[in-house]
């Protein structure tokens, strides 16, 4: 089984839950789902209009801050970002926007057009990361749309404790299928030219693209 984040072939099964396969790479640490388990588009859209996110639901904006606030810190008012795999609501996008810092934003579900030739100084993935079906294709991409020396920043919930992850809550979502250690984005940085300059070590990464 290939490695959907680094195609190494250097896979094993990790482990099955509720007859589900779940594989390890050994070379970037991925843990991910048989494809076989993987839900249709029409499953995957039909589960993400469930999310009812908007600057009413102060529990959302609070969950956004872990990500947003050390990210501000690195920000410039003349920064353009993009919200990336916003979902129905571009949340985050408008937080930004309050905030002083100018954030397009992109699904591709409910707003799949990326401005054409646009790339950006920060870019936020916030939950996203775990629905790749192929992360080392959408980590491209979004290479490909940021600047020089901008932003990219992450929240996915990071496995941290392999010995209980049958009862981890965060599999038990039918539309998430890549999960990340620190590791996988040590990785990341190495092959792609990346720099990490914060981690809470829970859910919040945030990259600086330098080039390769």
């Amino acid at each position: 089984m290939f490695c959907p984040l680094c195609n190494n072939v250097n896979t094993e099964v990790f482990q099955e839950v509720n007859s589900k396969l779940y594989y390890k790479c050994y070379n970037c640490d991925l843990i991910f789902l048989d494809k076989a388990h993987y839900l249709n588009q029409e499953e995957e859209k039909k589960r993400y209009n469930f999310h009812q996110n908007s600057l009413e639901n102060q529990g959302y904006i609070d969950f956004l801050s872990q990500l947003i606030n050390p990210l501000k810190e690195f920000l410039k008012p003349t920064f353009q970002g993009l919200d990336f795999g916003c979902g129905p609501n571009s949340v985050l996008a408008q937080l930004m926007n309050q905030y002083g810092f100018s954030c397009d934003f992109y699904d591709p579900y409910f707003f799949p057009k990326l401005v054409k030739n646009k790339t950006y100084n920060f870019i936020t993935a916030t939950e996203c990361f775990e629905h790749f079906f192929e992360p080392k294709k959408e980590i491209e991409l979004l290479i490909s749309l940021l600047k020089p020396n901008s932003y990219l920043g992450i929240m996915t919930e990071l496995l941290a404790d392999e010995s209980n992850f049958k009862n981890w809550y965060y599999i038990k979502d039918p539309s998430h299928v890549c999960f990340y250690s620190l590791k996988s984005f040590e990785f990341l940085c190495k092959k792609y030219g990346f720099k990490m300059l914060y981690t809470d070590k829970k859910r919040v990464v945030i990259l600086i693209y330098q080039g390769v």
